[in-house]
């Protein structure tokens, strides 16, 4: 029939998916641990600023929790950028 899934896209594949679950945890625990002297979360409320400066939002004694799950997310998605590159590379070159 077809061919299987390689090791790359496999790679791709889980770091594509687990980065964005990393960044959606980092969301949905700032959101859990919101300051109440902040604006609430809303339809005006920017999701790259909340993931930028949770501080801003959250309680302190979870900033480490989000800033750790913000930056996997982060570097797991680069990582998938990496694969994506690497595969460019081997296509416009010619190489296998």
């Amino acid at each position: 029939m077809g061919r299987g899934m390689s090791a790359e896209e496999a790679a791709f594949l889980f770091l594509v998916l687990s980065g964005v679950l990393a960044l959606l945890g980092g969301i949905l625990w700032t959101r859990s641990n919101w300051r109440s002297d902040a604006p609430p979360y809303g339809r005006h409320t920017r999701c790259l600023d909340v993931t930028l400066h949770p501080e801003r939002y959250a309680r302190d004694y979870s900033l480490r929790v989000i800033r750790t799950l913000s930056l996997a997310g982060a570097l797991l998605l680069a990582g998938a950028r990496g694969i994506l590159a690497h595969q460019a590379f081997l296509d416009f070159s010619g190489r296998e």
